[in-house]
């Protein structure tokens, strides 16, 4: 399964309503993290450096690069100094063997600024949250990658659904969406009035329905995916909605993380009336990134450092995971084949567990992953992406 209601943690949106530093400092079980000054100033280097480049991008710009060319200025396929060829497909000198392969997909052929969501269907799709493109990296060695550019009402990407031959790309200052054709990367339509979109900060595809969650508003907006009709909004007191910024589906229920209460509201997916809240007892603490399957759902909070799995069915704790899986500012989660997937933005690291015991198999770090500030990760089979906003890159994880 993959994880596609996955928001970025990190965004070049306007900050909604609610003050997060304050709200950690309040809390007297963690100890508030500040985001490294490095990370803020590479972030502003991305910007300058890829202005002048986001002049020219045309309608839709397509190049038979292949991921093997993964720095600047290098030849697709070549090798050498300051190149990173075919051999980037290996594990990393003296990992186990049973590590996954790694690939880095990083150069000017992706026009990656600000890769933050990503989401693996028809290919494999990134919003770039700085340059307000997305780029869509192919499926297949001999797929060619695509950009499209900000004449799709592209502003500030940061979130991504996919189902039903479509795409849909939450625009956060714009409080609008993009739909897309996955096959051919057409535009289909842009939502904006009418739908009671304030800070779309993530999405969710279930049983052809579309589900948005409003940080600004604290509602939910569900929308008919294949007609584009308003379904019904959803909110008020009774929900306890607070800074929604994280959607899943499981059990017949929505589950929506609420990042300002640290609590996860349930709702049914079919009516969407409300059925529970789970807040004490959870360990959520700034919740912002959601993953279910197999029965299970996860929640991870970025400010306490864990990821709480939930019976979808009891919705009683299994267990809560925390720093000693290297656990350091969890942003993203993703779960397939029996794998979850951990980015931690902050240890610029992703940590990989099995999903059935909860048992740790392995912390990813290092040079040879290109992790900075990953804060997208997707996955399907054995294979993962990841993003990393601070790194204009993305790097694919494949287990053997």
């Amino acid at each position: 399964m993959v994880n596609f209601g996955y928001t970025p943690r990190h965004s070049g949106a306007p900050a909604v309503k609610v003050a997060r530093g304050e709200r950690r400092a309040a809390s007297p079980a963690v100890v508030p993290k500040e985001r490294s000054p490095g990370v803020s100033r590479a972030q502003v280097a991305i910007i300058s450096g890829t202005a002048v480049a986001l002049l020219v991008i045309v309608t839709f710009f397509a190049t038979g690069a292949t991921p093997n060319d993964v720095r600047a200025g290098c030849a697709a396929g070549t090798t050498g100094a300051g190149c990173r060829g075919p051999a980037s497909t290996a594990a990393p000198a003296g990992g186990p063997a049973n590590a996954p392969s790694v690939r880095v997909f990083q150069g000017s052929q992706y026009r990656f600024d600000g890769p933050s969501a990503i989401a693996a269907g028809g290919g494999v799709w990134v919003t770039n949250v700085l340059g307000n493109t997305v780029t869509r990296l192919p499926g297949n060695a001999g797929g060619k990658t695509a950009v499209l550019p900000a004449g799709y009402g592209f502003d500030g990407p940061n979130a991504l659904a996919i189902g039903a031959g479509r795409v849909w790309i939450a625009n956060v200052p714009a409080n609008s969406l993009t739909e897309v054709n996955a096959a051919t990367g057409r535009l289909i339509r842009v939502f904006s009035g009418g739908y009671a979109l304030s800070s779309p900060y993530a999405l969710l595809i279930h049983q052809q329905r579309l589900w948005v969650a409003n940080a600004a508003s604290d509602r939910i907006t569900e929308i008919n995916a294949a007609t584009g009709q308003l379904v019904r909004t959803v909110g008020g007191a009774r929900y306890h909605f607070d800074n929604p910024y994280a959607l899943a589906a499981a059990g017949g229920r929505l589950w929506v993380a609420n990042s300002g209460g640290n609590s996860v509201t349930v709702l049914d997916a079919g009516t969407g009336s409300f059925v529970t809240r789970l807040t004490t007892g959870y360990h959520l603490d700034d919740p912002t990134a959601l993953a279910a399957a197999g029965g299970a759902v996860w929640v991870a909070s970025y400010a306490g450092d864990t990821v709480t799995e939930i019976s979808a069915t009891t919705r009683k704790v299994i267990r809560v995971l925390d720093r000693d899986y290297g656990l350091d500012n969890p942003a993203a989660l993703a779960v397939s084949d029996g794998i979850l997937w951990i980015a931690n933005a902050l240890g610029n690291s992703v940590t990989e567990v099995n999903a059935r015991t909860g048992a740790l198999i392995r912390v990813l770090s290092g040079g040879a992953y290109h992790f900075r500030d990953p804060t997208g990760i997707t996955a399907s089979g054995k294979t993962a992406w990841v993003t990393s906003m601070g790194g204009n890159s993305v790097t694919r994880l494949r287990v053997p």
